[in-house]
């Protein structure tokens, strides 16, 4: 059911099968800025022919983060990207815009302290 939160497990193994991947995802990923921005669109992709099942995107792109799979200038490359060739954009940006806002200030932030 997309409109109802999976239980903690079912994103717990989320999580670990993403980790599973990491190394196979990395090398195809590590360093090609497009190349990540192209899978940002995909998941975007994925989640809008699923309906948007609620908090998916967002867990993704946490995890996507957290594992050092996906880069924050890919994401806010993403974010700022007006194309209208992916469908679901609009409704992408909505859930995971909190998000984006953070990891914006989060690097702005670390911009100062290396400026420092």
């Amino acid at each position: 059911d997309p409109s109802v939160i999976p239980e903690k497990l079912v994103t717990e193994q989320e999580q670990e099968l993403l980790a599973k991947f990491k190394p196979v995802l990395q090398a195809f990923l590590h360093d090609h800025l497009p190349l990540q921005v192209t899978a940002v669109y995909a998941l975007q992709v994925f989640t809008y022919t699923q309906n948007f099942p609620k908090g998916m995107l967002l867990r993704w792109f946490v995890n996507l983060y957290d594992l050092e799979i996906i880069e924050e200038d890919a994401f806010l490359s993403w974010k700022e990207d007006l194309s209208q060739d992916y469908p679901g954009k609009g409704k992408a940006l909505f859930q995971v815009n909190q998000w984006l806002t953070w990891l914006q200030e989060t690097e702005d932030d670390d911009e100062e302290e290396e400026e420092a």
